[in-house]
C-alpha cells in the first residue's frame, strides 16, 4: 500500500487527468530508470514517475522492496511493473527476474508497448 501511495504522489500523476497508468522501473548496477504511460480513454501520454519534493523517495522504496524480495527468495528482479486504475484505485505490481528486455520501451516499440502495458483489471 505504501508503494501505491508513493506513485499517487508523483508529479505527472498529480498534474494530469488519467483513468489508468503504467510505470516500468529498470534496475541496473547502481542506477534505476523508469518510463511509463498515463491513459485517459484513447489518449495515451508518455510519463516518468518521480516525486517532486523528494526525487529519491520512490526509487529508494522500490530498491528496499527489491532487497526484501532478494532476502526472501535469493533473486533480485530486473524490472518492476506498476499499474493502477483511478476509479477503484486497484493496482498491480509485477516483477521480471530473467528477461531484462521484457518491458523495455524504445522508439521502435513504443506504440505496441503502450497498448501491451495498458492496465487490465479482469
Amino acid at each position: 500500500m505504501n508503494i501505491a501511495e508513493l506513485f499517487l504522489r508523483c508529479k505527472k500523476v498529480l498534474e494530469n487527468t488519467w483513468t489508468e497508468f503504467t510505470f516500468i522501473f529498470e534496475f541496473g548496477e547502481g542506477h534505476i530508470s523508469n518510463s511509463g504511460f498515463l491513459y485517459t480513454g484513447d489518449r495515451v501520454r508518455p510519463a516518468t514517475a518521480s516525486i517532486e519534493e523528494d526525487r529519491l523517495l520512490l526509487g529508494n522504496a522500490l530498491e528496499q522492496l527489491r532487497e526484501g524480495i532478494y532476502q526472501q527468495c535469493g533473486k533480485k528482479f530486473n524490472q518492476l511493473l506498476f499499474q493502477m486504475e483511478n476509479e477503484t484505485k486497484r493496482f498491480k505490481i509485477d516483477f521480471e527476474f530473467d528477461d531484462q528486455k521484457r518491458w523495455v520501451i524504445t522508439p521502435n516499440n513504443m506504440l505496441a508497448m503502450r497498448e501491451k502495458l495498458r492496465p487490465k483489471f479482469d
